[in-house]
Formats: structure tokens, C-alpha cells, sequence
């Protein structure tokens, strides 16, 4: 195999297991009402960033904390 090929593969993998664990975790907390890390009710929807580009299409959305600042995942609420 050439180095180029070993590069970009070394670069896709890891890449690919963050979306996928970003997915699963999403999937796995349902609906969002708290926070994750400190428990609290005070949960807003978080500015997109790149990679929610690809999370968008698997149902998930970001979410922001503001009592604890923390950036998670969880699925969109549909009305």
C-alpha cells in the first residue's frame, strides 16, 4: 500500500468512530429534558458545527448546557 492511502486512512478512522460514537450515545439518551453531566433543566439548543453536518441526517441534534457549559448530543425533538 502507498503512504498516501496509509495516511488517509489513518485520518478516516478515527474521524468515522467519533461520528458513530457521537450517534450512538445520541440514540442511546432519547429525548433530552437535563443535562447529562450536572443534572440541570437549563438546556438549550447549541450553534452547529461541522461535524452536526453529519449527525443531522442520523436524528441527532447538539444540545448546550448552560449551567455547566457541556456540548452533548441527543435526539431531535419532533413535535
Amino acid at each position: 500500500m502507498r503512504i498516501r492511502y496509509m495516511l488517509a486512512i489513518a485520518v478516516a478512522i478515527p474521524t468515522i468512530v467519533t461520528w458513530l460514537t457521537a450517534i450512538l450515545i445520541a440514540r442511546s439518551r432519547g429525548r433530552i429534558s437535563r443535562c447529562p453531566v450536572c443534572k440541570s433543566n437549563r438546556v438549550r439548543p447549541s450553534w452547529p458545527k461541522m461535524m452536526d453536518a453529519f449527525l443531522w441526517i442520523s436524528a441527532a441534534s447538539p444540545y448546550r448546557c448552560e449551567a455547566c457549559l457541556k456540548r452533548f448530543f441527543a435526539r431531535k425533538l419532533v413535535a
